[in-house]
């Protein structure tokens, strides 16, 4: 009797077993899908909490207080672990603070800055930054290892290190500033140039001078150095350095600049005046005096002239082949004005010109009528009275 009871007990027990699993597994399922309830309370947090750095370098970590209630929080805050002679800021904003007061729902920034002894050895320290509010505390838990890393370092960089151009040329570099370090840095500029050349700094493609540019940590900043030669620099290749630094971040770069040279000319009259006298038809010759006065040579010289009409006017010699810097020639300019000219004051306009160059000079011509004309007048008058002399005694009588 037992053994039947016992044997239908356990029928009943396998048919309940078997018709159990439907029944679990919608309730695991139920909970597996369930909603879990968002987070509820203050939080601190920082995107990076193990920093590694070499040694001599500030640490920065950036911090967020979060206040996810439906009250103020405020949060005293307090950094435990800090090794001996290690010194630390907590910033918020641009003042230093020991606590922080968050509204409701906001996040509140901060700043913790770590700047380790100049000996301090090179190996992990622990430590532990901790926020107390009404409600309770925080802490988080903050890495430094101080150890030999290949430095990326802070670098100066031209696209274009060597340029050329003219004395009238104004030279642009464009370089890239990397800050190599962990900290954003103000690095000044500075220019070193030969004696005479003007040197501006502009940040990328702007307009501005500067004279220092800030560049954030690990970012690359466009600088444009601008340089302009004197008028009478000579044709050649002239070094550029341009250094910055910011602390003890500081990096160099050299430049060339390579001065080719321009040819100019310059034209004066006799005795350096720009004005003669000639006599109407014949041809008078004046010395003018052509230079060289450009930082290159003047190639392909020739003279040429405008005068008025009826106007004759020619050079010796007429061209040059070349003219050296620094060189003059003498120009025999002779002019013959018209036989019609009458007497006045007369512009002529005479121009030499090389390649790549020119200049002209204009030269007052005063023109006199020729004497000839006038004893000839003379002449003429002088027959005519003795004509009339003669006819008066030879008809008069009668």
């Amino acid at each position: 009797m037992l053994f039947r009871t016992s044997c239908i007990g356990s029928a009943l027990l396998a048919c309940a077993l078997i018709g159990s699993p439907a029944a679990f597994a919608q309730v695991t399922s139920t909970a597996s899908t369930a909603t879990l309830p968002a987070p509820h309370g203050v939080f601190l947090t920082t995107p990076n909490p193990a920093i590694k750095v070499a040694p001599g370098n500030p640490i920065t970590f950036k911090l967020q207080l979060i206040n996810d209630t439906e009250q103020p929080e405020r949060a005293n805050l307090a950094l435990a672990g800090l090794p001996k002679d290690w010194t630390y800021t907590l910033k918020g904003g641009n003042y230093d603070v020991t606590s922080a007061m968050v509204a409701p729902g906001d996040t509140g920034s901060l700043t913790l800055t770590l700047n380790p002894a100049a000996k301090a050895a090179k190996q992990d320290y622990k430590l532990d930054l901790s926020a107390k509010y009404a409600g309770g505390s925080i802490d988080l838990p903050l890495s430094v290892t101080l150890a030999d890393l290949p430095s990326t370092g802070t670098k100066l960089v031209p696209d274009l290190p060597g340029l050329r151009g003219t004395n009238k040329t104004t030279f642009k570099y464009k370089l890239k500033l990397t800050n190599g370090s962990s900290q954003d840095a103000l690095f000044n500029l500075d220019a070193s140039a030969p004696p005479g050349f003007t040197t501006d700094f502009k940040q990328g493609y702007g307009t501005e001078q500067i004279t220092g540019v800030p560049v954030k940590a690990g970012a690359t900043q466009d600088i444009t150095l601008e340089v302009k030669p004197p008028a009478n620099a000579d044709a050649g290749t002239y070094p550029i350095k341009v250094a910055t630094i910011a602390g003890d971040q500081s990096a160099s770069t050299q430049l060339a600049l390579q001065v080719t040279g321009t040819a100019d000319l310059a034209l004066s009259g006799p005795q350096q005046r720009l004005s003669g006298q000639a006599v109407a038809g014949q041809t008078t010759t004046f010395p003018f005096t052509l230079k060289s006065t450009g930082s290159a040579e003047a190639t392909n010289v020739t003279l040429s002239s405008s005068a008025p009409s009826g106007w004759k006017i020619t050079f010796s010699p007429q061209a040059l082949p070349n003219m050296a810097a620094g060189t003059d020639q003498t120009i025999n300019v002779a002019i013959t004005p018209s036989e019609k000219a009458i007497a006045g004051d007369y512009m002529v306009t005479i121009r030499a010109a090389a390649d790549g160059t020119s200049t002209p000079a204009q030269f007052r011509v005063t023109v006199d009528t020729s004497t000839m004309w006038g004893i000839i007048g003379i002449g003429i008058i002088g027959l005519a009275v003795i004509v009339l002399a003669l006819a008066v005694m030879r008809y008069g009588r009668r």
